[in-house]
Parts: C-alpha cells; structure tokens; sequence
C-alpha cells in the first residue's frame, strides 16, 4: 500500500513565512510569551482576536494563515472582549500542536528542488513563489528575509538550508 502524500502545491503553501530573529531568545517562556502578548495590548489588558496571529508567530509559532484564522475564530467565540494573558498561553499550546515541524518544512523546500536532491532552489522561482503563492509576503518581507538569510541576490541558485538554519535560529 502506497502511502498518500500531499500535492506538490501543499508544500510550496507551507512556505508561510519565516520567523525574523528577535533578542528574546534569553527570556523564559512565560517571559517570552508575556512580552509578545504585551506588544499586541491596547488598555484594556486584552489583545483582539486579529491580532492573535502576530502573537504567536512572535514567539515562534509557525502557523498557516489557515491556522491562525482557525485560531482567531475560536478566539471570538470563546474569549468575550478580548483574549486575556491566561487565554494566550492556552492558544500557545494549541498552536504548538499544530505548528509545521521542520520535517514538512524542509519537504515544503526540497518541492523547489526541482528533483535534483542537490539542496539548491532557484532564488527567483522561489522569490517569486514566497511573494504569490499561500501566505503572501510583501517585497519588504523578503528583503528583510534575504538579509537575515545572507542571500546574495546575484547568484543564481541557494541552499535551502540557509533558511532551514534561519527557521531553527528562532
């Protein structure tokens, strides 16, 4: 029996976004959650439901904007008035379970490896993929990802684990 596999399409969607490095790395996660919950806080000390998204992706959640809309519908319907503290660190844990690991990170690149198991993806395949496919990023994003990256723009083709190791750097 042959075990199913996802389309090709799926993958390349996996390639969602990834996470800018930040100098929380040394907080505790209580901290570490803290601090990005009190980023999205207005006075009431309660985020809204559309920014619970960036909240998680700021601690390091990799989620789908599939995910995240998940997420934010249960938010509104559970969370009266706003998401408390309490409340993220609940939706932490529930994006922990659905976060892509790196395994489907890593097949999500190998899809722009054209088969040639080499670890290259054309740079402007995939700039063009990252920037049109799945969770758009804006041209802004993927100069601040190149940079972060190291990718000189000039060549042709880069490792994929460039930005496996940026992904892990979190």
């Amino acid at each position: 029996v042959k075990a199913k596999t996802r389309p090709e399409s799926d993958y390349r969607n996996l390639i969602f976004w990834l996470p800018l490095q930040t100098n929380m790395a040394e907080l505790k996660e209580d901290e570490l959650y803290l601090e990005a919950f009190n980023l999205q806080i207005p006075q009431n000390k309660k985020i809204d439901s559309s920014k619970l998204g960036e909240a998680l992706r700021s601690v390091g959640k990799r989620l789908t904007n599939e995910n995240i809309e998940t997420l934010r519908k249960k938010a509104d319907a559970e969370c009266n008035g706003g998401i408390t503290f309490e409340d993220f660190k609940r939706f932490v844990d529930e994006a922990s379970k659905i976060e892509k690991t790196d395994e489907e990170i890593e097949k999500a690149f190998k899809v722009f490896d054209n088969g040639e198991k080499k670890g290259l993806i054309n740079l402007a395949t995939f700039k063009h993929s990252i920037m049109t496919l799945g969770d758009k990023l804006a041209p802004e994003q993927v100069e601040t990802l190149f940079k972060q990256a190291g990718i000189d723009e000039s060549k042709e083709t880069v490792n994929y684990k460039v930005f496996m190791d940026l992904l892990k750097a979190k």
